[in-house]
């Protein structure tokens, strides 16, 4: 595997806002790394959802990571937000590298390079099993930093129009990054917020991924990620991840009680039912991401991807 971008580090894409990416992200992180492996989680996203929405860290505000990309300095995570779950915390200072990106050619500054450099020592101290880069939907230099980074990309989308466009502009970034060196190769797309009894409208999104994947190599996920508006909620508001939601739903009634006599009410108010479906769709996802991984550095070991 070549050395010039990180093994195992997946960037989760897409130029549509609201598609799931940074929900993905943590989820898949906090199942990874509660079966034990180690992950690292890169918020590369001004919003800082990963941060501070899905996993509840306060963090620098990006300035890490913006120092980062600009100079090279080392990458140092916020440790064990989560056992075995280091964190690269995002949030507005990444928004100076859009402005930087347009003269970094005159000053030298070369965004993605610093990244791969910094990535890949703070990869060789600690180990990780799995990186997962979050991304903004805009910061068209961010972005491309990050596609020339990545080994791998993720797309998540909706099923409307707009959704799949953004699906679109990031397939023709990736083809960019790929004819400019870029190692990355696309695992597919997975369909968020999706309606799981709509079963024709599904397999016809799924017909017009396969039609703007045509000639990556990539079929589109199995796995999709239900709608469960409630259980959003939860996972927003609690800053948890899906298994975490399951657990704290499987939380014993008295406890609850004595929790609401508490006046704790506010805080323990659930507002899903189930979230287990949701939860099950996030591990038959992760399975499917894992797998994937590995056939593709099988297929690279034999020769068979450059």
């Amino acid at each position: 595997m070549s050395p010039t971008q990180p093994p195992r580090s997946v960037l989760v894409a897409n130029q549509k806002g609201g598609v799931g990416k940074s929900s993905i992200v943590s989820a898949v992180a906090g199942m990874v790394s509660a079966a034990g492996r180690r992950v690292l989680v890169v918020d590369a996203d001004q919003q800082a959802n990963v941060t501070s929405s899905d996993l509840g860290v306060e963090g620098d505000r990006g300035k890490g990571l913006s120092m980062a990309l600009q100079y090279a300095h080392p990458l140092e995570p916020t440790r064990d937000v989560r056992p075995n779950l280091d964190l690269i915390p995002g949030g507005p200072a990444l928004a100076v590298i859009g402005a930087i990106a347009a003269t970094a050619a005159q000053s030298g500054m070369d965004l993605r390079g610093n990244l791969v450099s910094t990535l890949i020592d703070l990869q060789s101290a600690e180990q990780y099993d799995l990186i997962l880069i979050d991304s903004g939907p805009g910061d068209a230099p961010l972005l491309d930093a990050l596609l020339g980074t990545a080994r791998y990309l993720l797309v998540p989308t909706k099923d409307d129009d707009a959704s799949l466009s953004g699906v679109e502009l990031l397939a023709a970034r990736y083809l960019r990054a790929r004819k400019s060196g870029s190692l990355i190769q696309l695992l597919g797309v997975v369909l968020f917020d999706a309606n799981p009894r709509a079963t024709a409208r599904n397999r016809e999104v799924f017909e017009q991924v396969e039609e703007l994947l045509e000639g990556s190599g990539a079929a589109p996920f199995e796995t999709f990620i239900r709608s469960d508006r409630a259980a959003a909620v939860d996972l927003r508001i609690r800053h948890i991840t899906p298994s975490e939601l399951v657990a704290v739903a499987e939380d014993p009634l008295k406890n609850r009680i004595q929790r609401l006599r508490e006046k704790k009410n506010i805080a323990e108010r659930l507002w899903s039912r189930d979230p287990s479906g949701l939860a099950k769709d996030y591990q038959s996802l992760t399975r499917e991401v894992l797998s994937r991984l590995s056939a593709a550095e099988k297929d690279e070991v034999s020769g068979g991807v450059a």
